[in-house]
């Protein structure tokens, strides 16, 4: 059975349909599904679960320590590693090291979380890293 709408009652499902599918495809970030930029409160939520869970071995804010610093190279804005990869590399771990898997204990959007806070913290170590350069530069001139 078919049920017809208004042209008013069409757009307003639209409208609610993209508002809500909008925060769920921001949730995982560029390079995931649904692509955009991770939400803000996901970044939030995220720099919690990653000082909960990731701070012991990737310092804080993911500068490395024990374990590889995560905010620039690959794991930077614009490197190699995808949303994708990053998923599944927290949730799995990594084969022949101490990284082990986060799946059992996390949720997969608690993941996303994660992801988006380090997208967010690769953004703004790469503008300090910029300013510090900037300043630098100023030094010699």
């Amino acid at each position: 059975m078919t049920y017809p709408l208004t042209r008013a009652a069409a757009r307003y499902a639209i409208a609610l349909t993209l508002t809500l599918g909008a925060a769920q495809a921001l949730a995982f970030g560029p390079g995931g599904p649904g692509g955009g930029a991770p939400a803000a409160s996901d970044a939030s939520a995220g720099e919690e679960l990653f000082g909960r869970n990731c701070q012991q071995c990737h310092n804080s804010r993911g500068k490395g320590g024990k374990g590889p610093q995560l905010v620039k190279g690959a794991w930077g804005p614009g490197g190699a590693n995808s949303d994708d990869y990053m998923f599944k590399i927290i949730s799995e771990g990594r084969p022949n090291t101490q990284m082990g898997g986060f799946g059992p204990a996390l949720k997969p959007e608690e993941i996303r979380q994660i992801i988006a806070f380090l997208r967010e913290e690769a953004k703004r170590v790469q503008v300090a890293d910029k300013k510090a350069a900037a300043a630098d530069e100023e030094n010699w001139f």
